[in-house]
């Protein structure tokens, strides 16, 4: 009997991500994925998830989700977005599965009819590394006011003709004309965003015109779930779409990485490891402790916990207030440390 579907029960921005949760192992497990859809498309979301070695609900996706699976999807949420009344004219500069906000900005332009000019600068590691190839082509070649550029870095032993190497401060000025005066949006792996934001500020693009979302995983958790990768861009192997209707056994282990000092959640009476490259977030969903959280790249401050003992390093902090850190509030997605912490949850 086939189920009666409905128009989604939300709207979203070009860009933004909904958050799945799943029963996995008898726990629930929340992660956050770039729509990859346009908000034009009501009838569904598309998700495009890359399988990850630890990403427990990347796995679960994987392997053991099918199709009339009911999943529970929270509203979309996001600041990294383009609806075409931000600027004229955007520049979307990807690297690997950072690809995914691309395509909704990409496809919400198309289908909206957007007049002003359109450029992806797209960067992976190998051909079979290009997410939506056949449509980005086809894109272009419908709309002429879109411009699309890939550049591969290792084409060895394939047919590539395109661009080889990395987006260089050449390739950038060649494609995109007059880039100073351009909004720009940049997603991929931290190591090829740095080096991309580096460029740009050589080339003169004022830092306010550059607007970044993180896709990178925390590193060396055992359960670090998605979005992408290092240099120019990590293999995308098993990066797959998922749609998501609106109507619509675990994962297996993985080692745990080693670890040099312990942590102490004392609200929840448990103590666990804890390595130097793995989050607060990561140490308390190894032991069962309940930490709320939601894009897990330091943005949304969803995961914000006192930290009662020790010392730790975050990477990315803006959803933190200068009085919440002077107080000791942390993101636990972000928090790291190779000391001993005690933490209030």
């Amino acid at each position: 009997m086939e189920a009666n579907l409905a128009p989604i029960p939300f709207t979203f921005l070009p860009g933004q991500y909904a958050t799945i949760t799943s029963e996995i192992d008898g726990h629930k497990v929340r992660r956050s994925y770039t729509i990859s859809s346009s908000p034009t498309q009501r009838d569904y979301i598309e998700l495009t998830v890359k399988r990850e070695q630890y990403g427990l609900e990347s796995r679960h996706l994987h392997d053991h989700a099918t199709t009339g699976d009911l999943l529970e999807v929270s509203a979309p949420a996001g600041r990294f977005f383009f609806t075409g009344k931000e600027a004229e004219g955007i520049v979307l500069m990807a690297g690997g599965v950072g690809i995914t906000p691309m395509m909704s900005v990409l496809r919400y332009l198309t289908d909206k009819s957007y007049h002003n000019e359109i450029h992806l600068l797209y960067g992976v590691n190998a051909p079979c590394d290009l997410i939506f190839r056949e449509e980005c082509a086809y894109l272009a070649r419908r709309h002429p006011n879109v411009h699309i550029v890939s550049v591969v870095s290792k084409p060895e032993g394939t047919d590539w003709s395109g661009p080889v190497g990395y987006m260089t401060a050449e390739l950038i000025t060649q494609c995109v004309p007059d880039i100073a005066r351009r909004r720009i949006h940049l997603c991929g792996p931290p190591a090829m965003m740095e080096a991309v934001k580096a460029i740009l500020l050589k080339l003169n693009v004022p830092p306010e015109q550059v607007k970044t979302e993180d896709f990178a995983p925390p590193r060396g958790g055992p359960v670090v779930d998605p979005a992408p990768p290092s240099a120019p861009a990590a293999p995308l192997e098993g990066a797959t779409p998922l749609t998501v209707a609106p109507s619509a056994s675990a994962a297996p282990g993985v080692t745990a990485p080693s670890a040099q000092a312990s942590i102490t959640f004392s609200k929840s009476n448990k103590t666990g490891q804890l390595a130097p490259d793995q989050s607060v977030l990561e140490a308390a969903e190894a032991i069962g402790v309940v930490i709320d959280f939601e894009c897990r790249v330091g943005t949304c401050g969803r995961c914000k916990v006192p930290l009662s003992e020790g010392v730790v390093t975050m990477e990315v902090e803006d959803s933190l207030s200068a009085e919440e850190k002077a107080s000791g509030i942390i993101l636990a997605c972000q928090a790291k440390s190779a000391q001993n912490l005690v933490v209030d949850a």
